[in-house]
């Protein structure tokens, strides 16, 4: 799907506040609330975005957040990744390039629950070679931006935003 110069303004909104209204984010970008209605569904539909709650785990209650880098034997790469993708404390996956073929972010309640996903689940995969695992002390940014705008000062946060 190629975005256009409408799709990128309403990411960009929406990306600040996920919550605001068809009628709000027509009046601000000068179109229809239907248009800004089909915009939506569209992209949603296409997979470019979804509108969901961020929490921050540690206020959840799940004390342990760690990356796990993974050395995957040669061949092995997408049976890994699909038996990874199955265990709920996988947060985060992606393939990488360098020394290790996986990044995963994990989050649990605790590191006993660390102790038993890296001992008794990751060790019964087939194919991960080796792990190295380094635990979240402290997360001081997170963002969801991705679609790139010129930049300009956000009113609320007095940091650079990415917006139309």
């Amino acid at each position: 799907m190629v975005l256009d110069d409408l799709d990128r303004r309403i990411l960009a909104y929406l990306q600040e506040d996920g919550r605001i209204s068809y009628v709000t984010l027509a009046a601000e970008l000068g179109v229809s609330e239907g248009t800004i209605r089909k915009r939506v569904r569209k992209l949603e539909k296409d997979e470019v975005f979804q509108t969901v709650g961020i929490t921050d785990p540690f206020r959840v209650g799940l004390d342990t957040v760690a990356f796990a880098w993974l050395e995957v034997e040669r061949g092995k790469l997408e049976s890994v990744m699909e038996s990874l993708k199955r265990l709920e404390a996988v947060r985060y996956l992606v393939v990488t390039t360098g020394s290790h073929d996986l990044v995963a972010m994990v989050v649990l309640p605790d590191r006993q629950h660390l102790i038993e996903l890296l001992n008794d689940k990751f060790s019964t995969i087939p194919g991960i070679i080796s792990t190295e695992t380094s635990i979240v002390l402290q997360i001081h940014k997170q963002i969801h931006d991705w679609v790139p705008f010129r930049s300009r000062r956000s009113k609320n946060k007095g940091q650079e935003r990415l917006t139309p």
